[in-house]
């Protein structure tokens, strides 16, 4: 038989274990998830490290003072550049939050505009947090306030002048921030968990034995799981989005957002599968395996970003988080179900990051159980 045929008559194998333990996989699944939203699904009234880039066009003294009075502020990081539209685009990619433009006029009290306010919600609360602190500076500077915030979609009207109108899926909470960290969370524990366990199950049951005696390829055996894997992921993923729906999330990018979503997700969760098998390869027993596996997955999830933005971790702490690949599909998550667009640089960058360690984790995994087995 050839590997492929042999890989598939063992991804059966392996789907109908899942079948036949449907309940069990799926409340542990579940549960994961549940037990974050009690934990931390009131938090998020606190934010650092919000980035503003700033256009003035007024290059008065007032203006000035203005962008020094934001960078003032400790929960914001400010830059400038010379012209709009540069602002949009790194807007656009994501590397901003916040594009306020100084406008020639300012500080104009003539009830016209001076300031202008574009921004999307790439952290967690800072329309109900940095925006009134821009409005409050911009007022320091004009008699009566005048003061608006323009946006790409129909404006809404609010107090004092302000017409604010988010990007897209701007105006989306910490529920939404912490459910694009669920479904990357349910993704890596479910792999962590199923993917070892198993093989140390086969192991100490005889049936990986039992295996070699018939001629099959020995990497079907592993290939088999990870399309398992790869499978099973779709139904933690849609009991994940299922999950934080409930809860009262949303996906700004709507149906269409799914496609990344599952995409990521089934990548994610062979690259993990892959690691499972790495570590069950030098285990034993599955008591040894849960402890050294969640001792890994757990830690790469919390530095991902998956229950508060990275910018506000320590700097010693950072590398770990840009080497992480738990950190590039949660930014993907995150920018489909809060920004509702996800900008092509980034698509680029985090699908690599996560093609990459899922090859790198499954050719090292062959290797491995190939001589472990033999």
């Amino acid at each position: 038989m050839s590997l492929f045929s042999d890989s598939i008559a063992l991804y059966g194998r392996e789907m109908m274990i899942f079948r036949a333990n449907l309940g069990v996989n799926l409340v542990r699944a579940a549960l994961f998830p549940i037990i974050i939203i009690l934990l931390f699904g009131n938090l998020g009234n606190t934010i650092s490290n919000v980035p503003i880039v700033v256009v003035n066009y007024a290059n008065n003294v007032q203006s000035l003072q203005f962008i020094n009075a934001l960078q003032t502020q400790q929960n914001i990081i400010v830059h400038t550049v010379t012209d709009q539209s540069t602002a949009m685009a790194e807007l656009a990619n994501g590397d901003e939050s916040f594009v306020v433009v100084i406008l020639p006029n300012f500080p104009s009290a003539a009830g016209e505009p001076s300031v202008q306010v574009y921004y999307t919600n790439t952290q967690f609360t800072t329309t109900s947090f940095v925006l009134p602190l821009i409005e409050q500076r911009a007022a320091e500077f004009t008699a009566q306030s005048n003061y608006q915030t323009a946006f790409y979609q129909p404006a809404t009207s609010s107090a004092q002048e302000v017409l604010a109108t988010p990007v897209n899926g701007a105006s989306g909470s910490y529920k939404d921030f912490l459910f694009s960290g669920i479904i990357g969370m349910v993704v890596v524990f479910s792999a962590m968990f199923a993917g070892g366990i198993s093989i140390i199950t086969d192991r100490q049951g005889g049936n990986i034995k039992m295996f070699l005696v018939t001629p099959i390829n020995k990497s079907a055996i592993l290939i088999g799981r990870m399309l398992s894997g790869a499978v099973q992921s779709i139904v933690y993923v849609a009991l994940a989005i299922a999950v934080g729906l409930l809860n009262g999330s949303h996906i700004a990018m709507g149906i269409p957002g799914l496609f990344w979503i599952f995409a990521m997700g089934m990548i994610l969760m062979v690259g993990f599968t892959s690691m499972s098998a790495i570590i069950a390869s030098r285990m034993k027993n599955i008591q040894t395996y849960a402890i050294v596996s969640q001792a890994i997955s757990l830690p790469l999830w919390l530095l991902s970003g998956g229950v508060f933005p990275i910018s506000n971790l320590p700097s010693w702490l950072m590398p770990i988080s840009i080497i992480n690949p738990i950190t590039y599909a949660t930014n993907g998550f995150r920018f489909v179900i809060l920004q509702g667009v996800y900008p092509l640089s980034s698509i680029v960058t985090d699908f690599t990051v996560l093609i990459i360690f899922t090859t790198v984790m499954t050719l090292i995994s062959l290797r491995l159980f190939k001589n472990t087995i033999e």
